[in-house]
């Protein structure tokens, strides 16, 4: 089923100024198919477009520790279900990202590093989502200020219209 939704990919990368590339860190194939599918979407972002690679559903994993909180009585982290052992470690993450620095053809020095932009998250949870989003935002609202400095206004302002002159047409004005 995915596709037939996979030309639109362009579509929505077209100008961004950020990209967020998810997998499940429960599934390698799930990263493999990230780079293989997508990669390439990402030639319709903005030249100084920031990337996030994010593993998703850690919540799942036996390495996954719920954070404090004081509203949820305390239970074991292995009475929440069966863990499952990662699959996908954030070495991998760090690859691709350094894989999509090569593939836009940026030096390292000049984007944010690997270990900023590699996230681990669960949606489910709401673990370090906060975090990844806040981290991007912190890095894309200097860049989209930048860019719309740089370019000329996309509106028009109709106040200024001065009529043209009219001529006289034809072959003997």
């Amino acid at each position: 089923g995915r596709e037939q939704f996979h030309g639109l990919g362009s579509m929505y990368c077209r100008g961004a100024a950020a990209v967020i590339l998810t997998y499940d860190v429960n599934s390698l194939q799930s990263l493999t198919e990230l780079e293989e599918r997508f990669l390439a979407l990402t030639d319709s972002a903005s030249a100084d477009c920031i990337f996030a690679i994010v593993g998703n559903k850690v919540d799942l994993t036996d390495d996954y520790a719920l954070p404090p909180d004081e509203n949820r009585p305390e239970k074991s982290v292995a009475s929440c279900g069966s863990k499952v052992r990662k699959q996908v470690h954030a070495e991998d993450a760090i690859a691709l990202y350094k894989k999509i620095l090569k593939y836009k053809m940026l030096d390292e020095k000049d984007v944010p590093a690997a270990e900023k932009m590699c996230f681990e998250t669960s949606a489910k949870t709401g673990y370090k989502v906060d975090h990844l989003f806040e981290t991007v935002f912190e890095m894309v609202v200097p860049i989209i200020v930048r860019q719309k400095a740089e370019r000329p206004p996309q509106t028009v302002d109709i106040t200024d219209y001065k009529p043209a002159k009219r001529t006289k047409s034809g072959c003997c004005a």
